[in-house]
């Protein structure tokens, strides 16, 4: 004697009695998901890569200031805009090369005072 057997759900646990056809549909899929950890797995270090190149990418001001100067020295005329544009980029461009300087020249002094108080000790 052969038994009839119910018709089998994705999920032993989710019962189709308590949800409207689109509830269940959405359980299941759901439930469905979860049973792929590798699924889960593979996104979750995609949005990490995604949030780590998309933070890792914003430009120094340097960098911003410069690439406007050179898409905007195609527009310069006269010397009145040459003034205005360089006048306008130039500190942000400037700035680190003036830093290197700074440190170099305080580097040069520093060494200076070394090798004149081991002249100043040897008299």
């Amino acid at each position: 004697m052969a038994s009839t057997a119910s018709p089998s759900t994705p999920s032993s646990s989710i019962s189709s009695d308590h949800f409207t056809p689109t509830e269940w549909t959405r359980q299941t899929m759901f439930s469905d998901v979860m049973q792929q950890k590798g699924l889960l797995i593979v996104a979750g270090v995609t949005v990490g890569l995604f949030v780590l190149f998309t933070m890792g990418r914003r430009p120094a001001p340097q960098e911003r200031a410069a690439r406007r100067l050179v898409r905007d020295w195609s527009k310069v005329d006269d010397a009145d805009d040459v003034r205005d544009l360089l006048g306008s980029n130039l500190p942000a461009i400037a700035r680190p090369v003036l830093l290197l300087v700074l440190h170099e020249i305080e580097r040069q002094v520093h060494r200076a005072f070394k090798s004149l108080e081991r002249d100043l000790e040897a008299l």
